[in-house]
């Protein structure tokens, strides 16, 4: 076999890895969606703005705590972060 057939079969074996974690990340988030208490968790979020002002000096401004929801999966799925990344993550600049 030459290099560039291992080469692309390996690349396929990798995808189709890849496309078969994902998807069982998704049904197993999906399951867990079944009951929101236990698919759902909650981070308290540090959301911080950094202001620029006229004489070159940035003004911070910071808003209270506030809870943000978050999936109990290794990937996002239905528009929430995983809480994995959410809880290494808890201050927002905007």
């Amino acid at each position: 076999m030459r290099t560039s057939a291992i080469l692309q079969r390996v690349i396929l074996v990798v995808m189709a890895v890849a496309a078969l974690v994902y998807a069982g990340d998704y049904l197993w988030a999906k399951h867990l969606m079944a009951n929101p208490s236990t698919g759902l968790g909650t981070v308290m979020v540090h959301r911080e703005w950094d202001i620029p002002r006229k004489d070159g000096r940035v003004e911070f401004d910071i808003d209270p705590a506030e809870a943000e929801s978050c999936v109990h999966s290794m990937f996002p799925h239905f528009g929430y972060t995983p809480c994995w990344y959410a809880v290494r993550h808890t201050t927002v600049v905007e």
